[in-house]
C-alpha cells in the first residue's frame, strides 16, 4: 500500500510539471493527511532529486493543542533533516464580518505564498484528498454553485500542487498505519458546527448507506469530469477576452457585443475573468450573480456583488469595479438624488425638473444629418455611448469645455453668458457621461465629445413634456451654440 501512493503522488507531479531539483514547500498541519504526504514525498525525494522545505501555519486558535501540532511538524522535520518553517497567524486581525474559517483559509495561503517566494520555492503541496474533494463538491452544490463549483478542488492552480487528490481517505489512513506514520488528532474536525464537517460526518455517510456505496468517487469523478470541461469552455473564453474585456481605472468591462454573440456559457466565463480581475482571485461568483450581470445589459440598474464591487451597464460595456469608469456606480446614483436618473441606451427618460425628455441613441455616421439651427438634437462622439449616461441638475462648481472654446468654463458663467435666468437653471438637464458633462441640454455639446466622423455616432434628443419646458425646445434658436 505505501508503494501504491507514493505512485499515486509521484504521477501527480510529473503531470503538474515539477522538476529535478524544484525545491517544494509541503504545508503540513500535523494531521494524518499532510504527515502522510511529508511521508511520501520524503520517501520520492531522493529518486526524483526534489528538496522539501516544511511549513507549518500556526493558527493561533486552539491554545496547548495547536501547539502540539507545531512541535510535532517541527520534530519530524528534524527528524529527516528537512528545514521548517513555522509561522503564527493572530486572530486579532481578522477583519470584521469575515467567518473564523474563510480568514484562517485566506491567511494561510498567504503565508505559505509568501514563505515560497522567500525560499524560491517552485510549488506548495496540500494535502488535499478524494473525500475532500467530495466534500466540496457537495458543499458547492447546496450553496447552489454552478459547473465551476462543481469541478471542485483543482488538482494544480497557480502555484499550488494537491498531489493526493486521487487518493481517498481511507488509503491514506492505512498507509499510515503501515508505515507507523506519526500524526494528530484536530479534535474540532469532529464538531458538528462547521457545515464542512456535517457533510463529512452525516450527510455522506448517509448517501453512501442509503444510495450509493461508492459516492465518494462518483462525486470526485463528477468533479473531474466538470473540470475539464470548464477548462475548455474557460480556453475559449481567454481567447475571446482578449478582446472582449477592458480595464479602465479601477473597474474591468465586458463588451456587450461581444455578450450578444457568445452562448451563454462563454458569457459567463467572460464574467468570471472580469470579476477575478478586479478581486485578485479573492471571491467568487455564484449562479445567482451570473444571472444577474447577463441580464444587465436589458434590464439596466446595478448589482452588488461579493468583495465590496458592483456592476453597471453601459451602452458597450459591463463594467465591474468599486466605481463605475469615472464616477459612482449607476445604480447608487438614483438612491443619492433625485436629481439624478439614469439614461439608458435608446430610451426617452423623462426629465421632471424641466418638463422635457431626453434620448441617446446608436446611429450610423454615414446617415445623420444635423439641422444646425435645432437646438433638440446633438451628434457626439461615439465615447459617450462607453457610458454610464444620465441626466442631472447643475451644481455649484460644475464646469466644461463648450464646444468652440480652448478651455474649460464654469457652467454658472456659460448660463450667465446664454442669458439663462438664475431660477431656470437647475431645470436644464444635464447629459453626463461618468462624471464629465457631454451636453448641456438645448445649448450647448462638450467639445471632447464632439462628433469628428466614423461608422458610428451618438445620438442625443430632447423634446418637451409639458407646458413648461427648461431647454430651448422648438424656440429656433440654439442658444450658446
Amino acid at each position: 500500500m505505501p508503494r501504491a501512493l507514493g505512485t499515486v503522488v509521484a504521477a501527480a507531479l510529473a503531470v503538474a510539471g515539477v522538476r529535478r531539483r524544484d525545491r517544494l514547500v509541503v504545508a503540513v498541519s500535523g494531521g494524518v493527511d499532510s504527515m502522510v504526504l511529508l511521508d511520501t514525498l520524503a520517501r520520492l525525494a531522493p529518486r526524483l532529486d526534489l528538496r522539501l522545505h516544511v511549513a507549518h501555519i500556526h493558527h493561533g486558535l486552539r491554545g496547548a493543542s495547536a501547539d502540539r501540532d507545531a512541535a510535532l511538524v517541527s520534530a519530524e522535520a528534524a527528524r529527516r533533516a528537512l528545514p521548517v518553517s513555522v509561522e503564527r497567524l493572530d486572530p486579532a486581525t481578522r477583519p470584521r464580518g469575515t467567518s473564523v474559517q474563510a480568514w484562517a483559509r485566506a491567511a494561510r495561503y498567504a503565508r505559505l505564498e509568501a514563505m515560497r517566494r522567500r525560499v524560491r520555492g517552485a510549488w506548495i503541496l496540500t494535502a488535499h484528498n478524494r473525500n475532500d474533494q467530495a466534500e466540496t463538491v457537495l458543499l458547492n452544490l447546496l450553496r447552489g454553485a454552478g459547473p465551476r463549483g462543481v469541478a471542485g478542488i483543482p488538482a494544480a492552480r497557480d502555484r499550488i500542487l494537491r498531489p493526493l487528490l486521487a487518493a481517498s481517505r481511507e488509503e491514506i489512513e492505512r498507509y499510515a498505519a503501515a508505515r507507523g506514520v506519526r500524526f494528530r488528532e484536530d479534535a474540532s474536525n469532529r464538531s458538528v458546527a462547521y457545515r464542512r464537517n456535517r457533510v463529512r460526518h452525516r450527510l455522506l455517510p448517509l448517501l453512501q448507506r442509503d444510495y450509493n456505496p461508492r459516492i465518494v468517487e462518483a462525486l470526485a469523478g463528477l468533479a473531474a469530469q466538470a473540470r475539464e470541461d470548464d477548462d475548455a469552455l474557460t480556453s475559449q473564453a481567454a481567447a475571446l477576452g482578449a478582446a472582449a474585456i477592458r480595464a479602465r481605472g479601477g473597474a474591468v468591462g465586458v463588451s456587450v457585443r461581444a455578450l450578444a454573440a457568445a452562448p451563454a456559457a462563454l458569457g459567463r466565463r467572460l464574467f468570471q475573468e472580469a470579476f477575478r480581475r478586479t478581486t485578485a482571485g479573492r471571491h467568487g461568483l455564484t449562479r445567482r450573480h451570473l444571472a444577474a450581470l447577463a441580464a444587465l445589459p436589458t434590464r439596466g440598474g446595478g448589482v452588488r456583488l461579493p468583495g465590496g464591487l458592483c456592476a453597471s451597464a453601459s451602452a458597450q460595456y459591463v463594467w465591474i469595479g468599486p466605481d463605475a469608469p469615472g464616477g459612482v456606480p449607476r445604480h447608487r446614483r438614483t438612491a443619492r438624488s433625485s436629481r439624478e436618473v439614469d439614461l439608458p441606451l435608446g430610451r426617452w427618460v423623462a426629465w421632471e425638473p424641466g418638463g422635457c425628455s431626453v434620448r441617446v441613441r446608436r446611429a450610423a455616421g454615414g446617415a445623420i444629418r444635423l439641422d444646425p439651427r435645432d437646438p433638440c438634437r446633438e451628434i457626439l462622439h461615439a465615447q459617450v455611448l462607453d457610458g454610464p449616461l444620465c441626466l442631472r441638475a447643475w451644481r455649484p462648481g460644475d464646469r466644461f469645455r463648450p464646444l468652440g472654446l480652448h478651455g474649460r468654463k464654469k457652467l454658472q458663467d456659460f448660463f450667465v453668458d446664454a442669458k439663462v435666468p438664475r431660477d431656470e437653471r437647475r431645470r436644464v438637464p444635464l447629459l453626463v457621461v461618468g462624471d464629465r458633462i457631454a451636453w448641456v441640454v438645448g445649448h450647448r455639446i462638450a467639445e471632447e465629445f464632439r462628433w469628428r466622423g466614423g461608422r458610428t455616432a451618438c445620438v442625443a434628443e430632447v423634446r418637451c413634456a409639458g407646458e413648461r419646458c427648461g431647454v430651448p425646445v422648438g424656440s429656433g434658436a440654439a442658444l450658446g451654440r
